[in-house]
């Protein structure tokens, strides 16, 4: 089974040219396209149709799954969320075909050397990009403790219940579905310990 997943940036922009270039495979079908008009630093998950997508192809009782991208920066430009969005598709045996890169992550429901070639050498650039964002964050923190603008959670405080749920509906959603505890985590990149704690709220509510 192909998906086809196209996106652009801004509602002025069109999609005729993802779309042409899906139309040349013959398992095209314009029932299994899926297209968002949403800023690329969303996460993948984030966006409406994508997450849409996602869950049609997680459902699908097929043997193969296949999803199609134009070219990989359709995923997002953040290359840290492109990552793990390849891996939640690995993970649930999606394999992902990119028209512009030229590979496909599964070939035979087995990871292609080529492309773990690939990803080995993104990740590596994407663990550069997160100590690069850790160091940032750290002497932004310190000057603004020097300036008396950060005082962070005050010890002792907690979050209320109400305010945990707003903060991550799409776990929500996902557990209200009756997904595991262990899927929700992967599909939505949280941990497991953050998925119980809204999972436990959801049941004091019932």
């Amino acid at each position: 089974m192909y998906y086809f997943y196209s996106r652009v940036s801004t509602t002025n922009q069109n999609t005729n040219r993802q779309i042409s270039n899906f139309k040349r495979i013959k398992e095209f079908k314009a029932e299994n396209l899926f297209i968002d008009k949403i800023q690329g630093n969303i996460s993948f998950l984030e966006r409406p149709e994508a997450s849409k997508l996602f869950d049609v192809a997680t459902s699908n009782n097929s043997e193969s799954i296949t999803i199609v991208v134009d070219s990989i920066d359709r995923l997002g430009r953040n290359l840290i969320d492109i990552l793990h969005t390849i891996e939640r598709f690995t993970s649930n045996g999606i394999n992902l075909k990119s028209l512009k890169e030229g590979f496909e992550t599964l070939i035979g429901g087995k990871e292609n050397p080529m492309a773990k070639i690939v990803i080995s050498v993104m990740g590596s650039i994407a663990e550069m990009e997160r100590n690069r964002i850790k160091e940032r964050t750290a002497e932004g923190i310190k000057i603004a403790r020097a300036n008396g603008k950060y005082k962070g959670r005050k010890i002792g405080s907690v979050q209320t219940n109400k305010r945990l749920l707003e903060r991550h509906p799409n776990i929500v959603k996902k557990l209200n579905k009756g997904l595991t505890v262990r899927e929700v985590a992967e599909i939505v990149g949280k941990s497991t310990t953050t998925v119980m704690k809204v999972k436990k709220v959801l049941a004091l509510n019932e």
